[in-house]
Order: structure tokens, then C-alpha cells, then sequence
């Protein structure tokens, strides 16, 4: 067969023409193309430009670097009728271990390179350098040297060459000599070994100012290597410090420079960026629970059994750092939106941030900012957790974020028989389902807790004449006065102060509400006179809502763990100042539902009920009917 290496003739023994009309030879041909390799590595996946610094990053610290600076020479071009600083250059420059010739040459190969030999460290693909730098530029130029500045050799690519685009070769290292600029620039780094990289024709640059390309890459740059810029160890220092530095160009304008801080979404390290607070209270979350362990044997790529162990951790906010603060919603304050924008679950990959992971059974609901999870590993379960080569991604892990074992059950099998058969048949879907819904269970568990602990309204005492309270009270005296009826709670009404107090207190202190709701509630029936007062916290038994007459007062306590809490007043008390028509319009439809099968609910309820029973029902359903459109009607007449 053909496909056997034998020669394919017609009947007279002539050679075949393939269908372009090209005679079949026997000569060998290249697997890949390599200038439309360059092409399709340059959409390699790198989401942004702090993605692809971040890359370059790595290989400095992978490098033993204790100083890293991301310098920015900028010029002023015209835009229109303006002129703005634009990015002409960008390099990274650390104080690493340096690269000889040889390995100089090798950096720049794709799957070459060093680190991928090291399992244990933040390399390994081996294609950081040259897939991140022509994701976002055309030319890219390494001196690095080991043996001070002067040794300094270089290698480059330069995908602005036709004639090297082509051919793709990377040249042995060379003599050619380093602009001074990036050495006099940064300042600080002038050791004996080190390395620099430059970018140069930047044409698929995401952001294109100095100020810019920092803004958008602090929060995450500094979530990616917290664990090396926190002085939180037993060292007492950071194991490295990184900065952006901007300079003119052309030499005429002094520019900025910022340094990286840490960003913990756990809310645990020290001097981490977001948990300093104008409101002067202490940002720091409390660990949730135990950290967990948990350890995986299997084979690895080299055919040799190994044993990785995963670190899992949580944290959540403590109560008084949800409650409002002079009136003000705690997820409106400073660290309320700080936290905000850290959502997720915390993938680390060797100390180093893969990605904030949202898809880990998170939903949109605000309380979601109020807790932290972390999943850390080493380098020997990238094939396990499917880590992209570009550090983004464990796409396996990610994939199984949403499932449980009973999402993978064959036939009748219970969840337990699913995973003791997955263990055996498909260790790496184990693996990623046993970390997946060990920390979806235990996120389900904080936000219960949560719930359970629920803070004060940001209102405080309701004294505008529309609220619901006020109408209720306004238009139960009017009922007092036309029906001459009396409910069970008004002879308390003539207690002293202090007696309705002190049964008002120990009411609220029973159904453990919390100390600033309580003084929240006795300051709207004591201060301003309303009969009605609404509780929100956790009941232990199925009932939506409870009433209670309490000296003098009604006490109206909403179930906050009934599912009929979560679809309407969690929806409806949902922070809708970012959300856009559209995403209003769905809570609206969700809590317009949740009312609709609330009426359901009571339907069948009448329904189901026999003899006297359906007729209390019914008798009872036209009494609070009355009554409901006698308040709703209160004051419009």
C-alpha cells in the first residue's frame, strides 16, 4: 500500500501525478509550516497583555529573581487633533540567574528552554517566552547575561522579516550590545547575572499607554504572585518585588512608575491591596473551617508512580465587616467593592495564580464577595487538571466546576458507587470531580452561613411616611377606629417604655437576631412609634414567615433559608446599580414567578384540604384579602 512507502504507478509503470499535477517523490517534508506556525502561535490564547507579561514574569522568578521591572518607553503621537502618550516599547528586565549563549538561543525556541525540565516550578511547557512575547509583538530581542552586563549576549525574533518569518531559525547568540536606556531606566537592577527582554513592533497590544496597561494589570498581577510579594512568611520579606516603570522615549519628560501589591482574595495576607478601609475597620476574613489535604497517586507522563498532594482552603467575612456602615451597604464601601471584583475560586498552580474561577457553582448573588476559596498544586497534576501550556487555564478541573458524581452515574449506581467506579476507570475525572465538589459543597455551606447571619438593613429606622410599616401601622389605627376590633398585641401598647422594651429585646435576642438589627427594630417601634417591624433570619422548621404580638408591636420574622426568601427578596434586594435592562428585566420575571407560585403553593393547599378545613382556608383567604386591599387603598384616597 501507498502508505506503506511504496511507489504508486499507473498500469504501463508511469508515475501518478497527485491532482495539482506535482510528480510523488520520496523526499521528506516539514510536519509544520513554520510561517503559518508563527501565525497561529501569535493567537495562542493570551487573554491580554498582563496575561503575556505575566508569562515573562514567570520565567524571571523561575529564574531566582528578586527585582522585576515591566518598562514602558513611551512617545507622544497624534490622535487626531490630540497628543497622547502611545507604548513605542515594552521589556522586562529582573536580576534572575541569567542565560548563556546556548541556552540563550534555546529560550527562544517553542518546547525548548529549561524549565520544562524543573517539576516543580512555574516552567515546564517551555514555550512561555516566545509564545507570550509574539502574542503581542512582531520583534522580540534577549540580552541576559552571567557574568555582568558586559557579558551580556543576544538572540532575537523577528516576525516583521519576511525572509525569517519564513524560515523561523532561531541564530546562535550573539555579540550585539545593549541599549543603555533599559539598564539607566530602571535604576535598580544592575547585578552580575540577569536577563532583558524587549518587545518592540507592538501591534496586537491590548492596551496602549503605560498608565493603562498598569491599571488594568495591578488587581490582576498582583492576585498572580501574592504568594511572592507578600512579606507574610518566615522571612519577614517578599521573596520579590514588581514594578512598572514608564520614561519618554525621546528623553524629555520625566514619567511614572508604580509598584505591584499584593491582592489576596482571600482577604488574609497583610498589606494586600483592598484591605485598608476609609471606615477605619480591620479587612481581614476569618479562615473558614479546616484546610483540607487531599492526596492523589497515579502514573505520571514519564510512566513512574507519583504522589501529588492539593491543598484546599476557605475564608469568609466576618459579620461586622458585612454590616452597613453609617447607612451604607458594606458591598458599596471601599473593600465591599474591592471584594467585588475578586469573586471566584482561586486556581494556584507552583504559588502562582492560574486564573479567579467563577464557574465553581457561583452565582450572581452579592454575598458571593464575602468568602474566599483557594486550590493549590504543584506542576505534577497539570495533566490531571489539564493546565493550559499558557498557565490560564486547568481546563479539566474548570470543566467538572458545575457537576456532581451523580452527573456521571451509569444505570441505578448511587453517587458513592459513581465515584468508586470512576476511581478505577477514569482516576483524572476522580480527581477533578472529588476537588470540584469538595469546594462547591463547601461554598454551598458559607453562603448558609451567611444567610443564617443576616445584617442589618442599610436604611435604618424607617420614618418616611411611604414605607410599608408606616402604612401598615397608619392604617391599622384607621381599622381600630371603624371596626372596634382589638388584635391580641395592642393592650401591651400601654406598657412603660422599658417593660416593651425589655420584651422587645428578649424576643429578638431568642430568634437570635443580630445586635444591630435588634437595636435597629426596638429604635422603629419605641422611637418612631410603627406597630409593624420586619425580622429576617434562619428558622428551623418550613414555615415562610412567623408572626408575633411583642409588646404592643407585631414582629413579622422572614425565613431567610426558605427557598421563597431566596426567589424574592434576595432577588428584589438584589444591588441592581450595574445591571442592565435586560438583567433587570429577569429579576423582575424571577420574583413576578416566585409571587405566581406562591398563590400556587396556597391553591393546592385549599385544594388538598378536606371538610371544615377548606372552608377555614377559604374564610381565612377572604378575611386577609379584605384586609390587604384596605391597607394597599390606605392614604390614596
Amino acid at each position: 500500500m501507498a502508505g506503506d512507502g511504496e511507489d504508486l504507478d499507473d498500469e504501463d509503470g508511469d508515475d501518478i501525478d497527485d491532482e495539482d499535477g506535482d510528480d510523488i517523490d520520496d523526499e521528506e517534508m516539514p510536519m509544520f509550516n513554520a510561517e503559518m506556525m508563527v501565525e497561529s502561535a501569535r493567537f495562542s490564547g493570551y487573554k491580554d497583555a498582563a496575561m503575556a507579561l505575566g508569562e515573562l514574569i514567570d520565567n524571571s522568578l523561575q529564574a531566582g529573581a528578586t527585582k522585576v521591572d515591566v518598562l514602558v518607553s513611551e512617545k507622544q503621537n497624534r490622535v487626531g487633533s490630540r497628543r497622547v502618550w502611545q507604548a513605542h516599547e515594552i521589556a522586562v528586565l529582573d536580576n534572575g540567574c541569567g542565560m548563556g549563549p546556548k541556552l540563550l538561543q534555546r529560550a527562544l525556541r517553542f518546547g525548548d528552554g529549561e524549565h520544562h525540565k524543573e517539576r516543580d516550578g512555574m516552567g515546564k511547557f517551555g514555550l512561555g517566552l516566545p509564545q507570550a512575547s509574539i502574542s503581542q509583538a512582531k520583534r522580540i530581542d534577549v540580552w541576559s547575561w552571567t557574568d555582568g552586563i558586559r557579558s551580556a549576549k543576544h538572540a532575537y525574533i523577528d516576525i516583521a522579516d519576511k525572509k525569517w518569518k519564513k524560515n523561523g531559525n532561531i541564530l546562535p547568540a550573539d555579540d550585539q550590545k545593549m541599549p543603555k536606556r533599559w539598564i539607566q531606566e530602571s535604576g535598580r537592577i544592575k547585578g552580575k547575572t540577569g536577563t532583558l527582554v524587549v518587545w518592540s513592533i507592538l501591534d496586537r497590544l491590548t492596551w496602549t499607554k503605560a498608565s493603562t496597561i498598569y491599571t488594568n494589570s495591578d488587581f490582576l498581577v498582583g492576585r498572580m504572585y501574592r504568594h511572592w510579594m507578600t512579606t507574610d512568611n518566615k522571612h519577614g520579606r517578599s521573596k520579590a518585588k514588581i514594578r512598572l516603570v514608564s520614561f519618554d522615549h525621546d528623553g524629555k519628560e520625566e514619567r511614572e512608575k508604580w509598584w505591584f501589591k499584593p491582592n489576596d482574595p482571600m482577604y488574609l495576607l497583610t498589606k494586600s491591596s483592598g484591605m485598608i478601609s476609609t471606615t477605619k475597620r480591620k479587612v481581614r476574613f476569618d479562615t473558614w473551617g479546616k484546610s483540607i489535604t487531599k492526596t492523589y497517586q497515579f502514573e505520571n507522563e514519564d510512566e513512574k508512580e507519583v504522589e501529588e498532594k492539593v491543598r484546599i482552603r476557605f475564608t469568609m467575612a466576618s459579620k461586622d465587616l458585612r454590616e452597613p456602615f453609617k447607612g451604607t451597604d458594606a458591598g458599596f464601601l471601599d473593600y465591599g467593592k474591592h471584594a467585588k471584583k475578586n469573586i471566584g475560586v482561586s486556581i494556584v498552580r507552583a504559588d502562582r495564580e492560574l486564573e479567579l474561577d467563577s464557574r465553581f457553582g457561583v452565582s450572581k448573588d452579592p454575598r458571593n464577595r464575602w468568602w474566599g476559596a483557594e486550590i493549590s498544586f504543584g506542576p505534577g497534576m497539570d495533566v490531571v487538571f489539564g493546565v493550559s501550556n499558557s498557565k490560564q487555564h486547568a481546563e479539566n478541573l474548570s470543566g467538572v466546576a458545575n457537576k456532581d458524581w451523580d452527573d456521571f452515574s451509569e444505570g441505578s449506581e448511587t453517587w458513592l458507587q459513581t465515584k468508586e467506579r470512576l476511581e478505577e476507570e477514569d482516576y483524572p475525572l476522580f480527581c477533578c470531580l472529588d476537588v470540584a465538589t469538595t469546594v462547591t459543597n463547601n461554598i454551598s455551606k458559607i453562603m448558609t452561613t451567611i444567610g443564617k447571619a443576616r445584617t442589618s438593613s442599610k436604611s435604618g429606622p424607617k420614618r418616611h411616611a411611604d414605607s410599608a410599616e408606616r402604612k401598615g401601622t397608619e392604617a391599622t389605627k384607621k381599622r381600630k377606629v371603624e371596626t372596634g376590633k382589638e388584635g391580641d398585641s395592642d393592650p401591651e401598647e400601654e406598657l412603660t417604655k422599658e417593660q416593651r422594651m425589655k420584651k422587645l429585646r428578649k424576643f429578638l435576642e431568642d430568634i437570635e437576631l443580630d445586635k444591630g438589627s435588634i437595636e435597629e427594630t426596638i429604635g422603629d417601634i419605641l422611637d418612631t412609634g410603627l406597630k409593624y417591624s420586619f425580622a429576617h433570619t434562619h428558622m428551623n422548621d418550613d414555615a415562610f414567615f412567623s408572626v408575633d404580638g411583642i409588646a404592643g408591636a407585631i414582629v413579622i420574622t422572614l425565613n431567610s433559608g426558605h427557598a421563597a426568601y431566596n426567589e424574592l427578596f434576595e432577588t428584589l434586594g438584589t444591588d441592581t446599580k450595574d445591571k442592565t435592562p435586560q438583567e433587570l428585566n429577569q429579576l423582575l420575571l424571577k420574583a413576578n414567578a416566585a409571587v405566581l407560585l406562591m398563590l400556587i403553593a396556597w391553591s393546592r393547599l385549599e385544594d388538598e384540604a378536606q371538610g371544615n378545613s377548606k372552608l377555614r382556608y377559604k374564610d381565612t383567604r377572604n378575611d386577609w384579602g379584605r384586609i390587604t386591599r384596605d391597607f394597599l387603598l390606605f392614604g390614596k384616597d
